[in-house]
């Protein structure tokens, strides 16, 4: 066991804005059943819904959106696009990190440019454009100017990952964000025991007078399903998150628990390996039979109840029809899979057999895999399901690319134009090790990228659809739903209805102990 106590020195009192404190507002305890830890320190860095969790904790982005899938204030108070190539923004008066130092452009500019250095190796440097140049404008403005029009670029500041950090701290060598968290967010690290638990404190110098409404937030990780429905149950947490729509079920019974569904522009996946010659989907007509066969709406029927929905490469809940027409969505089944037979009998694999690889630490993976083994089957493959631990599968399917299938789940953002760039394995790159690189595909992302929301971006998005639906390489399954669940006679939670950023932590300053 790896422990960090923060709060053990001077100095480490210090980083965390821990001498001095002002008095302050806030009271009481919260206790947060966190179901994974964190998988890197770095916030520019670490790509997983559990990272970005504690992140949204500690830091702050200069944009946010709201349920709307609009843009909001964040550490920005305002923001102006003066061209198609440029954006001014101004800091909020006030706005400091935990330390007590006021973030400046400097902090802006800096954090952009650590982003976007290669040596960061951040996987969110393309969705921020090519950057020209950044100037200071004063202490609180800074102009961005973009080398070409990027459509995305004010969406891609409202991720966690585009979290603004404490430039002058790393670069003297007092704050390393490899190993620690320093951000101007509602809270601060006082202690952490890896794979064991977090302690929170309140940022006394955060710029929201009186926030967060709680003083401590204690965070022990509880990766078992069922040991934080009994630790909510019993009241020894006061709230958590699941994915498994059958929680709704199993508490909606205890009086003292509520449960807060969120829609998200999320949806869960098929990522099948092109590159592997080991696998049969090394062969695109055996990708397309799958793809033919898979029926989303027993996916949707089975593991969620009918209370999900089919989803498409661009998210359903962006009201676009650019995939809809498809022969993979529209056909009737029965065609599909005549013609999957059809593809497989081209390919001479009639019967290919294929092993379907799944995190074991989300129950609804399993389920889903079992819907998929039970659709292809009716087309002729030999599915093999494996359920693996989290980290096995991470170096699996992202490292070693030595799988034929996987189940995951991908973020929709806050608009299309974001989640549809993944399909380019160069700019992604966390997809390296499956996706093949089609230039067609990659140039037709490159193009949309440049264009505003309007009728001749949808007609693009509807090509790359097209050309998505063609490689049958990474595939959208069903729209996903978080739940976040609270015992109301302990805390009062507020929850956006819907998420474009997996940022259900949203107002995680406005949660208050009863």
């Amino acid at each position: 066991m790896t422990s960090r106590r923060l709060l053990g020195s001077v100095a480490a009192a210090a980083l965390f804005g821990l001498t001095a404190l002002p008095a302050m507002a806030q009271q009481g305890t919260l206790t947060w059943g966190k179901p994974a830890e964190i998988t890197g320190f770095d916030v520019h860095v670490a790509g997983t819904v559990a990272s970005w969790e504690m992140y949204q904790m500690v830091y702050e982005t200069l944009l946010t959106a709201d349920a709307n899938l609009g843009l909001q204030a964040g550490l920005a108070e305002s923001w102006e696009q003066t061209s198609d190539t440029t954006y001014t923004l101004t800091l909020r008066d006030g706005a400091a990190f935990s330390n007590g130092r006021a973030v400046t452009t400097d902090d802006v500019i800096g954090s952009l440019e650590r982003i976007k250095n290669p040596e960061t190796a951040s996987y969110w440097s393309h969705q921020l454009g090519d950057i020209a140049k950044m100037e200071a404008l004063d202490d609180r403005t800074v102009q961005v100017e973009l080398a070409t029009p990027h459509a995305t670029f004010l969406p891609a500041l409202a991720h966690i990952t585009a979290a603004i950090l404490p430039m002058t701290e790393l670069r003297d060598g007092s704050f390393d964000p490899a190993s620690q968290m320093l951000g101007s967010g509602p809270f601060m690290v006082a202690n952490h025991n890896q794979d064991e638990s977090w302690t929170l404190q309140a940022n006394p110098h955060y710029w929201r007078e009186g926030y967060p409404l709680a003083a401590t937030l204690e965070v022990p990780i509880i990766p078992d399903e069922s040991a934080r429905i009994a630790a909510i149950r019993d009241g020894r947490i006061d709230f958590t998150t699941f994915e498994n729509p059958d929680v709704q079920q199993m508490l909606g019974s205890v009086s003292e628990v509520a449960i807060q569904p969120q829609q998200t522009t999320n949806y869960y996946r098929l990522d099948v390996n092109a590159l592997s010659e080991e696998s049969a989907f090394s062969d695109k007509k055996v990708r397309q039979a799958m793809n033919l066969a898979l029926d989303r709406e027993a996916i949707n029927d089975f593991v969620f109840g009918g209370s999900s929905a089919v989803d498409y490469p661009v998210p359903a809940a962006f009201g676009k029809d650019a995939c809809r027409d498809l022969d993979t969505y529209a056909m009737p089944r029965e065609e599909r899979l005549e013609k999957a037979r059809s593809l497989l009998e081209e390919a001479g694999v009639p019967s290919p057999e294929v092993a379907l690889t799944m995190s074991s630490a989300n129950p609804v993976l399993g389920r889903i895999g079992q819907v998929v083994q039970q659709n292809l089957s009716e087309a002729g493959f030999e599915v093999e399901l494996n359920q693996v631990p989290t980290a096995e599968y991470l170096q699996k399917v992202f490292t070693d690319g030595d799988f034929d299938f996987s189940v995951s789940w991908l973020a929709g953002y806050t608009d299309p134009g974001m989640v549809i760039k993944w399909w380019d394995p160069e700019f992604a790159i966390w997809n390296l090790a499956f996706q093949e690189n089609v230039p067609e595909l990659s140039q037709a992302l490159k193009d949309v990228a440049s264009m505003s929301d309007d009728a001749q971006r949808d007609d693009k998005l509807t090509e790359i659809c097209a050309m998505i639906d063609d490689g049958a390489n990474l595939l959208a399954l069903v729209g996903k739903s978080d739940y976040v669940v609270y015992r109301a006679d302990q805390v009062a939670v507020k929850v956006a209805e819907r998420s474009g950023s997996a940022n259900t932590s949203q107002y995680s300053a406005e949660f208050a102990p009863q």
